[in-house]
């Protein structure tokens, strides 16, 4: 359920600009989050870099070097961390905990997700998750 909230075109790039323009890149959306005067839109921003950052370090990063804005994956996992540390800073409550779970153990999960991307890449489990339609 995760996965397909986030990979919706429209999730991708949520975050608009002042003009309702999609941002697409990360230094984008940090500057957007800078200039915030909500707090909640600003946790908004910075939840949303971490959870990209993760998605595309764990599932896709081979995407970091295919089009002509190459990242570093150390980058993007830095990047994804101080959203998370930024934002658990901002909660309060088990959701602060949440999010600073997350950044500590970032590597940890995007191991996962790198788990999660072999499993479901392989022919076996391909032919299982449609013969019994679990995808």
């Amino acid at each position: 359920m995760f996965f397909r909230a986030l990979v919706a075109p429209h999730n991708m790039c949520r975050i608009l600009d002042d003009r309702g323009h999609s941002l697409e890149y990360g230094s984008d959306i940090f500057e957007q989050a800078r200039h915030q005067m909500s707090s909640d839109l600003r946790l908004e921003c910075y939840r949303h870099l971490g959870d990209r950052a993760m998605f595309t370090l764990g599932l896709f990063p081979e995407s970091l070097t295919y089009s002509r804005h190459t990242i570093s994956p150390s980058f993007l996992a830095r990047q994804g961390q101080l959203s998370y540390t930024i934002v658990a800073g901002m909660k309060t409550s088990t959701s602060g905990q949440l999010f600073r779970n997350l950044s500590e153990d970032f590597m940890r999960c995007v191991a996962a997700l790198n788990w999660v991307k072999l499993y479901i890449s392989d022919p076996f489990y391909q032919f299982m998750f449609r013969e019994f339609q679990i995808i």
